[in-house]
């Protein structure tokens, strides 16, 4: 059996989402698409609390440099 969710809720209490049920898997799609639309931060996540309710946690913001390797040196590791 597929849970299905009418009402998502933001950590902090605030609704998200009220409406038609969605299974978990449409409401990640959902989620998906708010955060390419810059509409929820970059690290947002959804999980079902204690009670059975769908909430979004808003994760932090990843920073820039997270995933970008170190800079290239021409003269690194060389003695002068």
């Amino acid at each position: 059996m597929t849970n299905a969710f009418s009402q998502i809720s933001h950590a902090d209490g605030r609704a998200y989402y009220q409406g038609t049920p969605l299974s978990l898997a449409d409401a990640q799609i959902m989620l998906n698409d708010d955060i390419l639309r810059r509409t929820v931060r970059v690290g947002a996540y959804l999980r079902v609390d204690d009670a059975g309710r769908l909430v979004l946690v808003n994760g932090p913001a990843l920073r820039r440099s997270v995933n970008r390797p170190p800079a290239f040196s021409p003269r690194a590791g060389r003695q002068e």
